[in-house]
């Protein structure tokens, strides 16, 4: 599809037949057009134990949730994205989709609901399970500065110039977010840093056929456990079905990067009183301008 095309498809689910060269093997690819780099993929490449310790660690970190999903929710049984209703009846400007199993682990930044720098409540209340994924993050590190090192490059000095609060430690990366059997939607990943790569892994319990990752150009990825997939997320993409007979079968991806906005928090001192002193109305980042009064 050619980007135009793609646009007509946001929040549109993808079938198996949109994969046209399913990538199974060590592989770069390019825009033939415009000679960027869309994705490197590298064949189990992660150790084992790494990858177990990641999956015991972060399996309950996602959980059911029907918001924050933006396009890549997309549209099930005709229902089309709508925007979550506040308590006064106003509309918030959460898009809120299905109920789909995901989990934010690491930081994240400030909101109009948490209007401070933060842990993700995960990593505030399972800390030690949090400790004990952070080899698969630091493996994964070291394979984007390897792989990916101009944008690495660029990545990590933002996080070295980010409180060391609110940074995974040693890393370019401020977030990993966890999704659980979920089937994404068309879309382009949004909040993260857009001169980055997008840091993708897939953990597997059981046997299921799907669940590609797949390129606007047709290009889809079939990750296997000790895969590694780096890839341009501000590109169009989704998944294909996930198609399986046991219900405990498990495809936990996690996806590490740098959230833009990480770059505007003070200390987790700075940002507790911040929030602390903060009157309503108040913007929530330096360039966000104040409501206007009714």
């Amino acid at each position: 599809m050619t980007e135009a095309e793609s646009d007509k498809m946001v929040g549109e689910y993808l079938t198996a037949d949109a994969v046209k060269v399913l990538v199974t093997q060590d592989c770069d690819v390019y825009d033939k057009v415009t000679g960027r780099c869309l994705a490197k993929y590298r064949k189990n490449i992660i150790p084992g134990n790494v990858q177990l310790d990641a999956y015991n660690s972060l399996i309950h970190a996602a959980k059911l949730t029907d918001s924050n999903r933006g396009t890549a929710g997309g549209k099930k049984e005709g229902k089309a994205m709508r925007y979550r209703v506040l308590k006064d009846g106003t509309r918030s400007n959460t898009l809120i989709t299905d109920k789909t199993e995901m989990g934010i682990v690491g930081y994240f930044d400030r909101s109009i609901r948490f209007p401070n720098c933060r842990l993700t409540s995960f990593t505030k209340h399972e800390f030690e399970k949090f400790r004990k994924a952070y080899p698969i993050i630091k493996f994964v590190d070291n394979k984007y500065a390897e792989l990916m090192p101009k944008e690495y490059k660029s990545q990590r000095t933002m996080c070295d110039k980010t409180s060391q609060d609110f940074v995974i430690r040693n890393t370019a990366f401020t977030t990993v977010t966890v999704n659980k059997n979920w089937q994404t939607a068309i879309h382009k990943d949004k909040g993260d840093y857009k001169d980055g790569f997008g840091n993708l892994v897939a953990l597997r319990k059981g046997k299921f056929v799907g669940g590609y990752l797949v390129l606007r150009w047709g290009v889809g990825f079939d990750l296997q456990n000790g895969d590694l997939l780096l890839m341009d997320v501000h590109q169009w993409h989704a998944n294909t079905p996930i198609t399986y007979d046991n219900k405990d079968v498990v495809r936990l991806s996690l996806v590490m990067y740098y959230r833009e906005r990480m770059i505007e928090c003070g200390s987790k001192e700075q940002e507790l009183q911040r929030a602390k002193n903060r009157r309503k109305g108040d913007p929530v980042f330096k360039d966000a301008p104040k409501p206007k009064k009714k």
